[in-house]
């Protein structure tokens, strides 16, 4: 059974996401899905918080829900997956990504990346454009699970208005 890694910050999940999720569940016996930290950015919501959505909205039975503090391709090997599964929506992504195969590939030589475009009508998500439109008072509903609308919601406007708070300090 062939195992593999879907990692990211899921901060919060999209329908983009979910999108590559379900897709992804159909090519491997077992698939990760891995909540990581970006060292670049600050986290809205809690690793717990991330995976508490992620599991509120993906059924999928072959589909399990981790967090690691470690390098993705090291999970993977720990975790004897021999594929890393990454979304590729634009040139921006693909910059990044190319870089981040060649790093893996310099770890782990014998695990592989495959690339899953998004469907074409979660092309343009992004979770910084999620958080961009609440902050602004715009309908998420297009780009998130409803299930999750209310406490996506909440949870990036708690975060705006605690890091304007800091900024009048």
């Amino acid at each position: 059974m062939k195992k593999a890694v879907y990692a990211g910050s899921f901060d919060p999940i999209t329908n983009g996401h979910i999108d590559i999720i379900k897709r992804a569940s159909k090519l491997f016996g077992e698939l990760y899905i891995l909540v990581t930290e970006n060292i670049y950015k600050t986290p809205t919501f809690t690793t717990e918080e991330r995976m508490n959505m992620i599991k509120k909205v993906i059924t999928c039975k072959n589909v399990s829900i981790h967090s690691t503090d470690d390098l993705v391709v090291r999970f993977a090997k720990e975790k004897g997956a021999t594929t890393i599964v990454r979304g590729l929506r634009n040139i921006k992504d693909f910059e990044s990504e190319i870089a981040l195969y060649h790093f893996n590939k310099h770890i782990s030589d014998d695990i592989e990346t495959i690339i899953l475009f998004p469907s074409h009508r979660h092309t343009y998500i992004s979770s910084s454009a999620v958080k961009e439109l609440i902050y602004y008072n715009a309908d998420i509903s297009p780009y998130v699970p409803k299930i999750l609308i209310e406490e996506i919601t909440l949870g990036v406007k708690k975060a705006f208005k605690e890091k304007k708070a800091s900024l009048v300090l």
